[in-house]
């Protein structure tokens, strides 16, 4: 085996041997990275010295720590004593103290130099990274069966728990919701999606009682994307949409009816109104019809 490396947000174990070159890349990619050139590294007999403004640094940041061990540790896999395409290596939790903007540049160069590896373990807090991370797999996953063999990938949670007074932890697979969609939106679509498409006319009224409630949270969710400057009221943003208003009110019966609750046994609570739970319309075809492709990514069916 080439050996192991580990990054563990500011402690790097290995060492680049011919770090002339590296000092030259470290301080471009660290300029790119920052998106400042205050700080450089100096060569210093077989290592390096830190300086800011051509003075010795000190009260690094935290953000300014990670960065550095960051990619000092992605340098060392290009160390000539390590055989990354043999090595294992795990990072852990890289955009720890990171701003939005920084976690992007975090996973470019976490996968370009880390692409080739035997194998890859990436820990993380921030449901942000996770996702690229994710979306990075998923996409190898559908370049094929062949692919999907050479490069398998798996996704776990842990887990801890308190018992008598002691902390365990526990390494589960992850949570589906988590692994399959990008967010709660894309979610909520499919489950809307899936029981307006359903053609089985055995399917029980009962079944379709939680689905108002499920269709209010998405159809909130858009219309605060399509209109971000109109109140949080379902009804005043929903007025703003250009459809048939006699669906319209259909629709809002719908939601209003089945997702609130202001007694018992409501007359107006007409358990036959969740037939209608199948009726779905379009107002934006474009991003309907944008959502449904997600739901068959390209490459899905080569597998």
């Amino acid at each position: 085996m080439g050996g192991n490396i580990v990054c563990d947000d500011l402690w790097v174990i290995g060492r680049v041997r011919e770090h002339h070159r590296p000092a030259e890349e470290l301080n471009r990619e660290l300029r790119e990275y920052l998106g400042r050139d205050e700080l450089k590294f100096d060569i210093k007999e077989t290592g390096y010295a830190l300086s800011r403004s051509g003075q010795p640094a000190s009260d690094l940041s935290e953000g300014e720590r990670t960065a550095i061990a960051f990619l000092y540790f992605l340098k060392t896999l290009e160390d000539k004593d390590f055989d990354v395409s043999k090595g294992v290596v795990l990072i852990d939790d890289p955009v720890s103290s990171l701003d939005a903007n920084a976690l992007f540049s975090v996973f470019g160069y976490m996968k370009v130099h880390t692409k080739d590896c035997h194998q890859l373990f990436i820990l993380t807090h921030n449901f942000s990274f996770f996702r690229q991370v994710k979306n990075w797999f998923h996409h190898m996953k559908g370049q094929g069966k062949k692919k999907l063999e050479q490069r398998p990938a798996r996704f776990y949670s842990l887990h801890t728990t308190l018992t008598d007074g002691f902390r365990n932890a526990a390494i589960t697979r992850i949570d589906p919701l988590l692994e399959e969609y990008e967010s709660e939106y894309h979610f909520l679509f499919r489950q809307v999606y899936e029981v307006a498409n359903d053609t089985t006319p055995e399917t029980e009224l009962s079944q379709f009682y939680g689905m108002p409630n499920i269709a209010r949270r998405l159809i909130e969710t858009f219309l605060a994307y399509r209109f971000p400057d109109s109140s949080g009221d379902l009804i005043k943003r929903f007025d703003r949409v250009e459809f048939d208003a006699a669906k319209k009110t259909r629709i809002l019966r719908l939601l209003n009816t089945y997702s609130h609750s202001g007694g018992i046994t409501e007359p107006e609570h007409d358990p036959s109104v969740l037939a209608e739970t199948r009726d779905v319309q379009s107002v934006d075809d474009k991003h309907y019809s944008g959502m449904v492709n997600l739901l068959t990514p390209a490459g899905e069916d080569s597998l």
